[in-house]
């Protein structure tokens, strides 16, 4: 292939830049019709010609014999595992309340709702007595779950058991025996509670039990056995019956069905219903075919669809700096330097002074006390190592050399000790150690290991330094100290440290401008895949002018102007985007770079730290240093931030934000709709319109989903993440992801320890779920997110589109998705994803046929971003 460029292209890069206020969500009510559920319960009425079941975090009423359901609870409640009084006048259920579960009752009659029992503690799966008056259930109270019981009328509470292990699904026989299942250290237990008092163990399993019901007249209980999703083994979800004897007998009762966590409804003593594979079933214990019992229901869903950002995403600005990546000040508050831009400046009264001016990444400041220096983390050494800045001349000391990664330096009182984390892994939150290392340079001691989201430092006292940690969803979860001398952990009780914290108020004095290129000039291609059409066009030429496509237009039907790139052997497609991605400073420069080697040129970064995710951006959109153009979603627990959508609590205008921070109504990392039992999840919910609320979606015990989950994603047009490679493991033994992971690009832009993390046998590749491929051809929306750094920077979106192309979706649709898709899930569908005359111009250059073999998509030749001309040499090169 040969490139001929008239005149030298700008080595800077641009990102997606917007001001805009926040606008009203276009709300639509949809009817979703079901006939099938997810992992639903069925209880019988007394009468047995009538049934209740938990579909869609609602109670369901319908005859026995199928027939439309009647819906008994409102939407905007969570309701599961109903059961009826023996008398049928009451439903009793658990319900989610602000994140906890607690039991209520329904009057059949009147429909009526009414709490049984509220508290601070789980109370879950309940079952009425024999005689009606109490309820039986399971209740973490204790710290465990163990068996309870509460009378209805007087509100008296007795535990009944007090066992180690966690106990579920109490049912209660005729007898006043209650069956239930212990979770113990080596595997699981179905027990019986007898009226003495007394535990009997009936059965012993290393599989997980769920549901056990007694059978009219005792002495045989049914429940469910699951055996979990292994290597070289087939998840089962079975009925089995076990008969009490002198040596009791097990029978099973199904094979081959996606049996769910529901106890069975004894018709007669004989004949029982229960749920399987998304339907009631009707079977006898004699008999080894089942008979469907027919489910008609109608929910209805309103959409939330967020406004479009219309604004342009090339305004040059100049912008003020809000990115703030940490900042510390002296003892008597004179000296403050911050982290903006990829550098450090000191504040001065009439501004900002720039201390250090690279493309190297320079972040977590922290100022001695006296300040005549300042420490801080930076790659420009080739990891993030810890240096040393003089104040305020700026000469420069490196004081680690470590294959790991340093960050969050705090300087003791005395001016002599640093003590920071390190890390081996990729996220701020992966386990690190607490090291100290003396202020004039020397070899680092290690005071304590196996720190888990430790995110900050700070020196309490000269004797101990304090972590401030966070949990898996960004919540702060407190502070723990080390004693520096033995390393030993000190007590609790900690003040949290003022002078490190991040902000993110303007930077005075300070702009920054988009980047983007200089002249305008003509790509001269033979395909192009325009994510509209299904095949490319061919032998056409692409002005660009600024950051934008002129005109796409046959070859040489326009004038050339002088800089002309002759493609002619070449494919171009649009630049990819990845909807999911969760980043930070660790990779230092290159993860922007390696972000546009493998042609991502939008990533949406979900964040709880949006100062720091701000200078990313805003480094990358002013050309400091090469990345894409990144679209924020601020956590669910990040507090006071703008966003384009009218996120609530915004400090300022979301206008003054010129880097799109999109919180839509619940855009977050919600459980999963495919999620293997046992297992991690394979796909992300983003409702990008808000789904139904009260509807928490869940999956049967084999992970699959039916048509309550698709009917309603489809109707609400809730947006669904792939996340694949991050879910099933990123394995070269894979055959549809053995090509991508051999790539020369993923080798040249991570350390062999980087990789193997990612390679790592333990994590062996899924197989695709078919309910994800099933969504895409009935409509639903799928979106490219590779829960980087679940799947590596880059990278994982072009596995997870090999995975998609190898389940049998046509290559333009998975381009499609990957673009034009993940465009229209951002609300950047007018501006990206497609390319048309007047859009920017965000495209990728590659060598071969994506149509044809879509890792084509992989052999980037060079990266068009706002209209910026990046080569594969100029990308890779340090």
């Amino acid at each position: 292939m040969i490139v001929r460029i008239g005149l030298a292209a700008p080595l800077c890069a641009a990102l997606a830049v917007l001001a805009s206020a926040p606008e009203a969500a276009l709300a639509e009510q949809r009817i979703a019709n079901i006939s099938q559920g997810t992992n639903f319960s069925v209880a019988l009425f007394p009468d047995r010609e009538t049934v209740v079941i938990d579909l869609l975090g609602r109670l369901w009423r319908l005859p026995a014999g199928g027939g439309g359901a009647e819906q008994l609870t409102p939407d905007d409640e969570a309701a599961r595992h109903p059961r009826v009084a023996p008398d049928g006048s009451r439903i009793v259920y658990q319900r989610l309340v602000d994140g906890q579960w607690d039991l209520w009752l329904l009057d059949v009659e009147t429909g009526d709702r009414s709490p049984l029992l509220e508290s601070e503690y789980d109370e879950r799966e309940p079952d009425f007595t024999r005689d009606g008056r109490s309820v039986v259930f399971v209740s973490n109270r204790t710290g465990t779950f163990s068996l309870w019981r509460v009378e209805i009328d007087s509100g008296v509470l007795t535990q009944l058991t007090a066992e180690p292990g966690d106990a579920s699904f109490p049912n209660v026989s005729e007898r006043d025996e209650i069956a239930y299942v212990r979770r113990e250290p080596d595997g699981w237990s179905l027990r019986a509670l007898l009226p003495s008092g007394a535990t009997v163990e009936l059965l012993r399993s290393q599989n997980r039990l769920t549901a056990p019901s007694w059978r009219a007249g005792g002495g045989v209980v049914v429940y469910n056995e699951q055996r979990p999703r292994a290597p070289g083994t087939t998840p089962s979800s079975e009925l089995k019956m076990l008969m009490l004897s002198a040596r009791p007998v097990i029978k099973p009762l199904t094979r081959s069905e996606d049996v769910f966590e529901s106890r069975v409804a004894w018709l007669s003593p004989g004949e029982y219903l229960y749920t399987a594979d998304g339907r009631i079933w009707r079977r006898g214990i004699a008999y080894a075919s089942r008979d469907p019992v027919p489910l008609f229901a109608a929910v209805s869903i309103e959409t939330n669809t967020p406004p479009a950002i219309d604004t342009p995403l090339d305004a040059a600005g100049p912008h003020p700096v809000h990115g703030i990546a940490g900042r510390s000040a002296s003892a008597d508050g004179r000296t403050e330097v911050v982290s903006a831009l990829g550098d450090l400046w000191l504040v001065e009264r009439r501004g900002a002074r720039r201390l250090t001016d690279d493309e190297f990444v320079d972040v977590d400041p922290y100022v001695a006390p006296d300040g005549t220096f300042a420490v801080f983390a930076s790659d420009r050494g080739g990891q993030m190592d810890l240096w040393r800045i003089a104040l305020p001349g700026g000469t420069l000391t490196q004081l680690t050399r470590t294959p790991a990664k340093e960050r969050a330096p705090a300087i003791s009182a005395d001016g002599r000790s640093i003590a920071f984390l390190e890390t081996d892994g990729l996220e701020p939150r992966s386990d690190a150690r607490l090291r100290m290392i003396p202020a004039a340079g020397g070899e680092p001691r290690t005071i304590a290991t196996g720190l888990a989201g430790a995110v900050g430092l700070a020196w309490d006292s000269p004797e101990r330094v304090s972590i401030a940690l966070r949990d898996a969803t960004g919540r702060d979860a407190g502070r723990i100290a080390y004693d520096v001398a033995s390393g030993r952990l000190a007590a609790a009780a900690i003040p949290p440290p003022t002078d490190t914290e991040t902000a993110a108020a303007a930077l005075p004095g300070v702009e920054w401008q988009t980047a983007g290129a200089s002249e305008p000039y003509v790509i001269q291609v033979g395909r192009l895949f325009d994510s509209i059409r299904a095949d490319y066009l061919r032998h056409v030429d692409v002005h660009v002018e600024g950051q934008r496509i002129k005109a796409i237009v046959a070859r040489g039907l326009l004038p050339l102007p002088e800089r002309v790139i002759d493609l002619r052997d070449g494919t171009i497609i649009p630049g990819l985007i990845d909807v999911d991605a969760h980043q930070s400073s660790l990779l230092g420069e290159r993860l922007g770079r390696a972000w546009l080697a493998h042609g991502v040129t939008t990533v949406r970064e979900v964040t709880a730290d949006v100062p720091d995710a701000l200078e990313r951006a805003e480094a990358w959109a002013s050309g400091r240093r090469l990345g894409p153009r990144l679209v924020i979603s601020p956590a669910a627990t990040t507090p006071d931030i703008a966003t384009a959508d009218g996120g609530e609590g915004a400090p300022e205008p979301a206008a003054a934000y010129p880097i799109p921070i999109r919180a839509y109504a619940n855009l977050r990392a919600a459980p999963s709709v495919f999620a293997p039992a046992g297992g991690v999840p394979s796909a992300r919910i983003y409702p990008h319109p808000v789904t139904p609320a009260g509807s928490p979606f869940r999956t049967s015990p084999l992970g699959l989903a039916y048509d309550d989950v698709f009917n309603t994603l489809i109707e609400s047009g809730t947006v669904v993440a792939s996340s694949l490679a991050a879910a099933g493991g990123v394995s070269g033994n894979h055959p549809a992801l053995a090509r991508i992971v051999r790539h020369p690009v993923f080798e040249r832009f991570y350390t062999p320890d980087e990789r193997s993390r990612w390679l790592s046998p333990s994590s062996a590749a899924g197989p695709l779920p078919d309910q994800l491929v099933r969504l895409i051809r009935a409509g639903g929306l799928v979106a490219a997110g590779s829960e980087a750094p679940g799947a590596p920077y880059g990278l994982g979106v072009h596995l997870d589109m090999a995975l998609l192309a190898e389940a049998g979706i046509p290559a333009d649709q998975v381009l499609r998705i990957a673009t034009a898709g993940n465009a229209l899930a951002l609300g950047l569908d007018r501006q990206l994803g497609t390319l048309e005359a007047g859009k920017l111009a965000d495209f990728v250059v590659v060598d071969g046929n994506p149509l044809d073999r879509i890792a084509d998509a992989l052999n980037v030749v060079a990266v068009v971003k706002g209209g910026v001309w990046l080569d594969q040499a100029t990308l890779t090169r340090r």
